[in-house]
Parts: C-alpha cells; structure tokens; sequence
C-alpha cells in the first residue's frame, strides 16, 4: 500500500496524479485521497477557504476517479482475432453472404392498404435504407473500399425507390391534392420543388466516386433533403387522409400501385412535373430506357448494399456455380 510520503514526494517531484499513480502501481484517484484525505469522486465538499489554503487540492477531480475507458475493439489485435473466429464460423460466414440492405416488403397480402399507407410504407423503406447508409462508414471517417462500395450501393438503391415514389406521386398524387385541399396547390408546388432538388442531389451521387470527400458532402446534403421532404408529406398526407373517403383512397391507392410498375428507375431532372397525364407519358418512356439500362449493366442497386466482387471473387463464384450444375 502506498503512503502519503510516498504520494507527495513524487509530487513535489513534479508528477502529477496520473503519472504518480502509474509509479506507485495505484489509480490516480487513489494517489489523490491518500495525499489529500479527499475522494476523487466530489462526494467531499470543499469550503472555498480551505481551497484557497490548500495547493494539493484541485477545482475538480472527478475525472481521476473515472478515467478514460479505451474500447479493446480498437485495438488491431482485437480486430484480428474477431476476424478470424468469424473465418472460422460457417454461420456467420453464411449470414454475412446472405445479408443484404434491403428494406422488409411494402405489401403484405393479409394487411389492408389505401394511398396514404402506400406511400408512407414507401418512406418507410427509404428510411431503413438512409440508415444503412449512414451506418457505414465512409471516406471521411476512413471507411474502407468495400464500406466505399456498400454506400454507392445503397444510394443507388435509395435512387431505385425514390424515383419510382416520386413519379406515382407526380402522376397520381399531387393532381389529387391540387383537386381536394383548399390549398392543394401551394402544397403541390413545395412539394415538387423539394423533389427536384433531391433529383439533383441523385443525378450528383450518381457520377461521383464514393472514396471521396465531395461524395459524403452530397450524402449529408441528400440525407437533410429526404429528412424535410418526407416530415413535409406526411403533413399533407394526414390533411388528405382527413379529407377524401375511404373509398377514393382505396382507388387512389390501386392506381398508385399500378403506377409503380411502370415507373422509371433513374432521377430524370427534365422531365414534366404536371399535369399528370404529362408526367405519365414521359414516365413512360423514361421507364422503358432505364429497364434497359439496368438490363444491360451492372448497376450498384443489383448489389443490394454488398460491396463489389473482386475478379478473384466472380471467377471463385463462377467455379463453385459451375460445380454445382455439373
């Protein structure tokens, strides 16, 4: 056990707690009761007098009684070892292949649905996917090039979704907004002007490389957009839930989901806003180019938020499939 003669020699050798404690094997909280009959915690209260007269006392000293906690999954050895007991885990190896970013299915076959509880659940998913993009890490809190890959995935998957909510919305929605609110149009406006600014934040992400800053700039950007866009219609979408009839939102919601499956895949930055049947027939055509694109390339969204195969991967892929089949 150390003694104060101990304690304060050290000290007056210039040590402060933590370096006197380190010395005597003892926590610093430790070192400073025995040198100051004090506990570190502040459970004791000081007189300011006797502060004054005192020089082994500190203003605060809760921080020697709690010192800073150090994660061990920080440490490179750690890291090391968790990877290789998941190496060694066929459960979790096949779990981790398995996972993927996507969001549970909008429709369940034994719930009931009108167009307000459509497009909300559509929210839904692009919520659950700005989480799993926000969880990785990216290239400004040095993410690696799968995490780099993962993201460009996910966003391409929230352009997927978004794309396809935006233009049911412009074809079928926001027509009936205009139609049944007083002031359906100043909603519909604000509306689609917050749509095309996520559009432009889309197109944006699309061309940039996600190992770079200006990327990450542009997903904060988005993230803040899609935040102010959704929290705006789901107002208008109670103020319509209050005003049509069940009836008309059942209608609504058939159409809108008959919408969906036709609707492109891709932000398209020019195209017509209103009136609905405009929207439909640019929708239309914009649908079939982008169903061919995504046919004839590798888009990141087929991904489904996993990172990019290597080449040694895809021939490893291609060998196991061609094993099974023979």
């Amino acid at each position: 056990m150390a003694t104060r003669e101990q304690v304060r020699r050290l000290l007056a050798d210039g040590l402060d707690y933590q370096a006197t404690g380190r010395e005597l094997g003892i926590p610093a909280g430790q070192a400073y009761m025995i040198a100051t009959g004090v506990a570190a915690d502040g459970s004791d209260s000081i007189p300011d007098q006797e502060m004054a007269q005192r020089d082994d006392l500190l203003p605060a000293s809760q921080y020697l009684s709690n010192p800073p906690h150090h994660n061990p999954t920080a440490k490179e050895q750690v890291r090391a070892w968790m990877k290789a007991r998941v190496a060694a885990d066929e459960q979790m190896r096949t779990a981790k292949r398995q996972r993927t970013a996507e969001p549970p299915a909008i429709k369940d076959p034994d719930d009931s649905h009108d167009a307000i509880t459509v497009l909300g659940r559509q929210h839904g998913q692009v919520r659950y996917l700005l989480k799993q993009l926000q969880a990785l890490p990216s290239h400004t809190t040095g993410g690696s090039p799968e995490h780099m890959s993962q993201r460009k995935s996910v966003v391409d998957m929230i352009t997927v979704r978004l794309s396809e909510h935006e233009t049911i919305e412009e074809e079928h929605f926001w027509p009936a907004v205009r139609k049944t609110l007083p002031d359906g149009d100043h909603y519909a406006d604000t509306a689609l002007e917050q749509e095309q600014e996520g559009k432009d934040s889309l197109t944006e992400l699309g061309r940039l490389d996600p190992d770079s800053r200006e990327f990450d700039e542009h997903v904060e950007q988005f993230v803040l957009q899609v935040r102010k866009h959704t929290a705006f219609e789901e107002l208008v979408f109670l103020k319509m839930r209050e005003a049509m009839s069940q009836e008309d939102l059942d209608r609504l919601e058939a159409t809108l989901l008959s919408a969906a499956r036709t609707a492109p895949t891709r932000p398209h930055r020019r195209a017509p806003k209103r009136p609905g049947a405009a929207v439909k027939a640019a929708a239309a055509g914009a649908a079939v180019l982008d169903k061919a694109r995504d046919a004839a390339g590798d888009r990141p969204a087929k991904r489904q938020g996993k990172p990019e195969r290597s080449a040694q991967q895809k021939t490893e892929q291609k060998t196991e499939q061609n094993g099974e089949g023979s």
